[in-house]
């Protein structure tokens, strides 16, 4: 963290600090740092804190995966000067922790009709597919991560992709929960549950961290159904802030 003149807080970067065989500690910063990204000297005093604290846990390396468009080409040479090396060529999620491009949808100052009318023709389709179908969304309890776990291991049997323990979405669960921070939805067919979705919400900000399919009724689009519902969701507390 590093405060200006008036003792205010203009630069902070989280780190998690994580022992690897044989290497030694691996120092990694997700989505950090929080600053003005354009500000050299913040950046290089940054850095230097960093380089401070990976001598005092003997880190071999430190990786940051910052929040910034890839074309930024400021920041780009900004890092490059400060001897960070830029993974240009990571595409995969087994290359990076974060996947290494996400979308954005805006929804500020939007009505659900005016969203809804935005999607791809056949994006529309599948949504209205679901719903004609019978899929039942609902908003999941932490009793309902035991299905959801279920299903994220037969999503990541098929697309190849390891799954973290129940009790890592129960710990989730428990800590984001009470403050607003964490919804788990599910979509149910007949009764049974067929996929799931985790959001993570900040401020006027929604992550769609995790999603789970299982390989059964697929073809009735409950996905596509899931995000829309929370996108209505989200759409409607955004109204308190506009």
């Amino acid at each position: 963290m590093i405060e200006n003149a008036e003792n205010e807080i203009i630069a902070s970067v989280s780190v998690l600090i994580r022992k690897i065989p044989i290497f030694g500690n691996l120092m990694y910063a997700s989505r950090g740092p929080i600053c003005d990204i354009h500000d050299k000297e913040i950046m290089q005093e940054l850095t230097e804190e960093l380089r401070k604290l990976a001598k005092k846990y003997k880190a071999f390396v430190l990786i940051i995966e910052p929040d910034v468009k890839s074309d930024d080409k400021e920041f780009r040479k900004i890092v490059q000067d400060l001897n960070y090396k830029i993974r240009d060529d990571a595409k995969n999620f087994d290359e990076g922790i974060q996947p290494r491009y996400v979308f954005r949808l805006n929804i500020k100052k939007k009505t659900e009709e005016e969203i809804f009318a935005s999607f791809h023709q056949k994006t529309r389709y599948n949504i209205r597919v679901a719903s004609k179908k019978g899929i039942v969304i609902r908003e999941g309890t932490k009793e309902d991560l035991k299905d959801f776990h279920k299903i994220m291991i037969v999503t990541g049997k098929r697309d190849n992709f390891s799954i973290r323990p129940l009790e890592y979405f129960e710990k989730m669960y428990d800590v984001l929960v009470p403050g607003g921070h964490m919804k788990l939805m599910m979509a149910y067919y007949e009764g049974k549950p067929i996929s799931g979705i985790i959001n993570i919400i900040y401020g006027k900000t929604v992550w769609y961290l995790y999603g789970a399919s299982s390989n059964q009724h697929r073809n009735l689009m409950p996905n596509y159904l899931l995000q829309w519902e929370m996108i209505k969701y989200r759409n409607s507390k955004q109204k308190r802030y506009i």
